[in-house]
């Protein structure tokens, strides 16, 4: 090989390498994303506002008093968060205040989460399938007022809600 093909060989190897580099940086910056995320756990509503998780806004003002089980996750810093409650099935016109009165479909919606929060259900994940999140018997609400989304089962008197990265300005009541 001629001088010249040997510097060529050189900075091509060189481009690699750095893009490779690149890549794999990138690669555990976004694994890394959810790391700094927090989770807590509540036994009762009681316990959560005592915790100050609902004066945070982790946990929406208003939920029905027999809410238990909670679980709360949030990202510092951003207005991202999750929740999962469980609630008495003679307490869901608590929950009801809350919401716009009309269901909405939760299609094409995005929930995007750290991966490592692993009590989240998977099937509220990443892009939403309205027509498998209702096969198990959710139904999609939007707040009355801010950027939360519910997936709710009255049946099994557990409700879901979070507050993703693409907040929407366009949503009736959405406060930007």
């Amino acid at each position: 090989m001629s001088g010249a093909g040997r510097i060529v060989s050189r900075v091509s190897r060189g481009f690699v390498q750095i893009g490779t580099s690149a890549l794999v940086a990138l690669c555990l910056f976004a694994g890394c994303a959810g790391l700094n995320s927090q989770t807590y756990a509540f036994a009762t509503l009681d316990e959560a506002r005592q915790a100050g998780a609902i004066s945070s806004g982790w946990i929406p003002e208003g939920l029905p008093a027999s809410s238990h089980d909670i679980r709360v996750a949030q990202l510092p810093g951003t207005p991202q968060h999750w929740g999962i409650i469980n609630f008495a099935r003679s307490d869901e016109g608590s929950l009801r205040a809350l919401l716009q009165p009309g269901e909405v479909s939760l299609t094409g919606e995005r929930c995007e989460m750290p991966g490592r929060i692993e009590w989240w259900p998977v099937i509220l994940r990443g892009e939403l399938d309205g027509n498998r999140l209702a096969a198990t018997g959710l139904h999609g609400y939007r707040a009355t007022s801010g950027h939360r989304l519910f997936a709710v089962n009255w049946d099994q008197g557990r409700a879901y809600y979070w507050v993703g990265s693409r907040a929407r300005c366009d949503v009736p009541g959405a406060t930007c």
